[in-house]
């Protein structure tokens, strides 16, 4: 059996007057979750799961996740995309096949919408580490706590990690960190089909909650940066959920992978940064991966610390509760409206970055739009692609932030 019981149907959630991308009101999220005790360290814990390191399925997600997936309307205009190789995602659709017009708005292709959370507020590091939990995790969260910042930090973290270390993950919530969503399995999210997207995302909101408690996520960041209009669709409707995405990458993914990439240059690279601009501020792809990732934070730190920026969790940084369901890491309050539209406190999310993008192959010096995060220890496997629900939405605000280079180190 399943941790949290999910509800058996959801009613039909009316159409509203004015376009909405949001939750409505009226099917709060933690319907589709229900409380209960978890003993992680129990023999059958990760019976209740889906198969480790690939997509969910509709045979292997709740009905109530499915049926609320077909209460909501999605872009007609933006197809599920097929990828070859490890290249970007491509559409082929009128508008062209790279994804960054406004009706599509993929990351991947230089693009971000005004409900996105992309910038940092001024003066401000907004600190976050994806691919969690990890044999260094724990190493990192002891820093944070001996620096003072263990209450600072989002940590994005894959499911199937969460199955494979679940009191590694649960140490990351107990060591007062703010824990979010990078998926079931770590894939390019724009080439799942609709059901495949609820269930990476459902099945990563059910094991965090297990973990800590019953604590509903409130946050997710695509792997690889890789989102569109569609998924953000599902994302916000059905889950409630708030898109994070970066303008600076440290590529610390990417050392010792076959690139440019060292522990020196990337390290160089971040020294610039904490002697930088202060506006708008510092939304940072950050990793607890492996010794790499872990090292070029320890050495960093102190220079964000020593020049006076402000470090924080996703959710403070942009005055937004925690969770769905609970402020912080307290006690879940049950009178809170789970599925309520928050708003950020800083809102300038469509300006254009101030650099283009890198990857692998580019230079470690400026911004990064969407580039890879592939060392997560959890691959997907080929993806069943079918066209997206054509129901008709219009897409949200969009800024084009420049070309961007996907790059891929598994």
């Amino acid at each position: 059996m399943i941790a949290f019981a999910v509800l058996a149907a959801l009613p039909f959630v009316a159409a509203h007057p004015k376009v909405n991308w949001y939750q409505p009101r009226d099917s709060p999220v933690h319907e589709l979750f229900r409380r209960a005790d978890v003993d992680i360290t129990a023999a059958n814990f990760t019976a209740g799961y889906p198969p480790l390191y690939m997509s969910p399925n509709a045979t292997n997600t709740p009905q109530a996740w499915i049926d609320k997936l077909n209460s909501i309307t999605l872009p007609s205009a933006n197809p599920v995309a097929v990828q070859t190789g490890t290249a970007n995602p491509k559409y082929d659709v009128a508008n062209g096949t790279d994804g960054s017009g406004p009706d599509i708005c993929s990351f991947t292709s230089g693009c971000h919408t005004d409900t996105d959370l992309f910038h940092g507020p001024d003066n401000t590091f907004v600190l976050t580490f994806d691919d969690g939990p990890s044999d260094v995790s724990q190493d990192l969260y002891d820093f944070l706590k001996q620096n003072n910042i263990n209450g600072n930090a989002t940590h994005f973290m894959i499911g199937t990690n969460i199955v494979g270390d679940p009191a590694t993950a649960k140490s990351a919530f107990t060591n007062g960190g703010h824990m979010a969503v990078h998926t079931w399995s770590h894939p390019y999210m724009t080439t799942r089909t609709n059901e495949q997207v609820v269930g990476e995302l459902g099945w990563t909101m059910q094991i965090i909650a297990d973990v800590t408690g019953g604590h509903i996520p409130a946050f997710w960041r695509p792997p690889y940066g890789d989102v569109d209009n569609r998924v953000r669709a599902i994302a916000k409707e059905v889950f409630g959920l708030t898109t994070v995405l970066w303008n600076h990458d440290t590529n610390d993914w990417a050392i010792g992978a076959g690139g440019n990439f060292t522990i020196e240059s990337v390290e160089a690279t971040m020294d610039t940064w904490f002697v930088g601009p202060r506006s708008p501020g510092i939304l940072a792809l950050e990793h607890e991966i492996n010794n790499n990732s872990l090292i070029v934070f320890k050495h960093e730190y102190p220079g964000f610390a020593a020049n006076n920026w402000t470090i924080q969790s996703v959710a403070d940084a942009f005055g937004m509760d925690w969770y769905q369901n609970a402020v912080a890491n307290g006690a879940i309050a049950s009178t809170m409206s789970v599925g309520d539209i928050q708003t950020a406190m800083f809102t300038n999310q469509s300006q254009t970055a101030t650099a283009g993008a890198t990857g692998a192959s580019g230079s470690a010096a400026g911004n990064s739009t969407a580039s890879g995060s592939g060392s997560a220890g959890a691959s997907a496997t080929a993806a069943t692609t079918k066209a997206g629900s054509a129901m008709g939405i219009a897409a949200p605000v969009a800024a084009v932030v420049g070309a961007a280079v996907l790059a891929v180190a598994f």
